[in-house]
């Protein structure tokens, strides 16, 4: 019976022992997790820009939903749940934030317009004109970017970290302005009646690659020519038919030599050849009506309004009779503007008859001063005059 006693109770301890061992591996193994969670400094992490920027970022209107780039960071905590937002700024303070976009990515594209924006705040633009307040010109900047990782789920133990900021050039690509200047022709034949075969002809002004000439046209031939002189740099109606022109009715080719012919009823024309829609066109030449209180047939248009014929180019003239009163100068008969009012050709820089001054009024109409009576009024736009003897 000793015997049964000593070894019952040898078992009991031996199972007592395995008890406390086992208690002993849990306890031990729950602390090596606990400490391992404990453990992770959060905070000591790094989150940085991974990529390679460009040098200078180009932008332009015409670009703007274009990729500029794609931003790529490292993940701080592979261990954890991150999310990432990525942030600019135009000014390295970042105390106002443009957020790109969230992502749980490690990479985020950056459009070419959300650059422009950032420069937008910079004041910076694609105007050749304008310019900063050093005289420079404003087209160029530095942006700023950074990445915020966001670790945890949110709740208690959840930590931002945020790398360091990168700087970025951007420059807005500037506008070309077109400043309206292009080169002239000459227009010369025995078409052009009041010159003739006569170098150097009558020039055509060009303006946003538009040129216009006025003329006295005879059915005769023509021909545009580049330099003065220069019989070899003409330009001839198979040119422009060639290069894809159309051309007025009323114009037709020389076979003989090339040249224009024009076919119309003679007088006075204005020429226009637009190199913008490939067109040559020709608009006859039209009068000026003057109404008023100071002229015959007054306010309106009557069979006693007088009309001042353009027998010159760019000369209008007319027998009118005066009294002190207002009138001004119409383009269509029938049709009420303000384009041919005194202030119009003031503003134009004529010098004009001290027996007119403006009424001041809103239109802008002559105000006769002088002696009542009959003379011969003249719009010289070539010299710019207008005069009554």
């Amino acid at each position: 019976m000793m015997a049964i006693n000593i070894n019952t109770r040898r078992m009991k301890n031996i199972k007592l022992l395995i008890v406390v061992l086992i208690s002993s591996y849990f306890f031990l193994s729950c602390s090596e997790q606990e400490t391992e969670i404990f453990i992770a400094d959060l905070s000591s992490s790094e989150i940085a820009f991974q990529n390679s920027f460009a040098a200078e970022y180009l932008l332009s209107e015409e670009t703007k939903e274009n990729i500029a780039d794609r931003f790529i960071w490292n993940k701080p905590t592979p261990i954890t749940t991150s999310t990432y937002e990525l942030e600019a700024s135009a000014f390295s303070d970042f105390l106002t934030i443009t957020t790109i976009g969230n992502t749980s990515n490690t990479n985020h594209i950056v459009l070419v317009e959300q650059l422009m924006s950032l420069a937008q705040e910079l004041n910076l633009d694609d105007d050749p004109t304008t310019t900063d307040a050093n005289g420079d010109a404003n087209n160029t900047g530095i942006v700023y970017f950074r990445v915020k990782a966001t670790i945890g789920n949110g709740g208690a133990g959840t930590e931002e970290i945020v790398s360091e900021i990168a700087p970025i050039n951007i420059k807005i690509i500037e506008k070309i302005i077109d400043n309206g200047q292009c080169e002239s022709l000459y227009v010369l034949g025995a078409g052009i009646t009041d010159i003739g075969w006569n170098f150097p002809g009558l020039e055509a002004t060009c303006e946003s690659d538009v040129l216009t000439v006025k003329a006295r046209l005879g059915n005769g031939h023509f021909r545009f020519f580049t330099t003065v002189g220069d019989w070899q740099s003409g330009q001839d109606y198979a040119f422009y038919e060639n290069d894809g022109y159309t051309i007025d009715s009323r114009l037709e080719n020389a076979p003989a030599g090339d040249n224009f012919s024009f076919t119309g009823t003679p007088g006075i024309y204005t020429i226009t050849i637009d190199k913008n829609t490939k067109t040559i066109d020709l608009k006859e030449s039209g009068s000026l009506w003057a109404v008023g209180g100071a002229v015959p047939g007054g306010w309106g248009f009557n069979s006693d309004t007088v009309e001042f014929i353009e027998n010159t180019p760019n000369i209008w003239s007319a027998s009118i009779t005066l009294s002190n009163d207002i009138f001004r100068l119409f383009q269509t008969f029938g049709t009420w503007d303000t384009n041919n009012s005194m202030t119009y050709y003031e503003d134009e820089g004529f010098t004009i008859d001290s027996n007119f001054e403006n009424d001041g009024s809103g239109d802008g109409n002559f105000n006769f001063i002088g002696t009542a009576g009959t003379y011969t009024m003249t719009i010289n736009a070539v010299d710019k005059t207008i005069t009554l003897n």
